[in-house]
């Protein structure tokens, strides 16, 4: 795999996003990229109907020596992250973070493939 460039700043812009949870349009998504240094660096998104956040993967940030350590880190700062409905968010949103929530926590428990 060839490793990621990062830009002035930093980022690291190579890479694809991995979507981890989805409920309608929905979903929350991690980025795992392959630095020059060979450690991985893990960014997240998150999108729902009445917001999001975002945190590119950064070479500034912790590396992890393998993409499962990787992944597993990513899966930790979206639930750390994770957004608490508003008393005036509608019944719909609340449902998609924690379909979604749920989706994250039950991959996480999931033993590797490989």
């Amino acid at each position: 795999m060839q490793s990621a460039k990062p830009n002035a700043y930093g980022v690291l812009e190579d890479g694809c996003l991995e979507v981890v949870a989805r409920h309608g349009r929905a979903y929350a998504a991690i980025a795992l990229m392959l630095c020059e240094d060979g450690l991985w660096r893990c960014g997240v998104d998150m999108r729902y109907a009445h917001g999001g956040s975002s945190v590119p993967a950064s070479i500034h940030a912790q590396g992890w020596p393998t993409p499962e350590a990787a992944r597993m880190a990513a899966l930790e700062r979206l639930l750390k992250a994770w957004h608490s409905p508003f008393p005036s968010d509608p019944e719909t949103v609340r449902d998609q973070l924690a379909e979604m929530r749920q989706q994250i926590e039950a991959r996480m428990r999931q033993p590797p493939l490989f």
